[in-house]
């Protein structure tokens, strides 16, 4: 073998020597380290909350509108309301500014019957706040509402404060739909003052429906 041949060889074991540690001994990543922590996915960890920070809520309702009294009442015939079993439809939208934590506002209509044929119409617009959790694959709120109403019955119309409390429980179906069934007091009052005073009246309403949720 010529000189410059041998010397070529040997550099060229040399250099893939040196190169084998570089190669074979570089330490793996620690076991639990950041590398090897698998992701966790909030939607599906429902150890902790997971209605963060920035997520929102579009929901859409429709079921049974309860009449539950009407303050004061008729005391002559003893009945706490004149008003038959109706229905209601509901329309919301929440943010959330915190954990767990969402406001937003929500716009209603019901209808109710009276025991002269007639009926009662109240569409209440209301500012809302509520609390969420979850229990997987179940999600959970309670809160409350104050606004406005406008009330119709009989050609009549008129405006008024608004207050409800409630919550409801969902099913998660789906990565972005929740369906489930909700239930919310509504306190509606008819005030008059001067000489209509006599005509106060102070509405309880129970409204029990079934609800679908979509979360953008």
């Amino acid at each position: 073998m010529k000189p410059t041949t041998a010397a070529a060889l040997g550099l060229a074991a040399l250099l893939a020597t040196a190169a084998l540690p570089s190669a074979f001994c570089q330490e793996a990543p620690a076991e639990g380290s950041p590398a090897e922590a698998p992701e966790i996915d909030p939607a599906q960890d429902f150890s902790v909350n997971p209605f963060l920070r920035g997520e929102q809520t579009i929901a859409i309702g429709a079921g049974l509108h309860i009449p539950l009294f009407i303050a004061p009442g008729d005391t002559a015939t003893g009945e706490r309301t004149n008003l038959s079993l109706g229905g209601d439809f509901s329309f919301s939208y929440q943010y959330f500014v915190a954990r767990g934590l969402a406001i937003g506002g929500s716009i209603a209509g019901a209808f109710n019957g009276t025991v002269g044929g007639l009926s009662l119409f109240t569409a209440p617009i209301a500012f809302t706040t509520a609390y969420w959790w979850s229990i997987a694959p179940f999600e959970f709120d309670v809160g409350g509402g104050v606004g406005g109403y406008m009330m119709r019955h009989d050609g009549d119309g008129m405006l008024g404060l608004f207050a409800k409390a409630g919550g409801g429980a969902y099913w998660r179906s789906a990565s972005a739909w929740s369906v489930g069934l909700q239930t919310y007091f509504w306190l509606v009052p008819e005030l008059h003052g001067g000489s209509y005073s006599e005509y106060t009246r102070t509405g309880g309403f129970l409204e029990v429906s079934v609800s679908a949720l979509y979360h953008l």
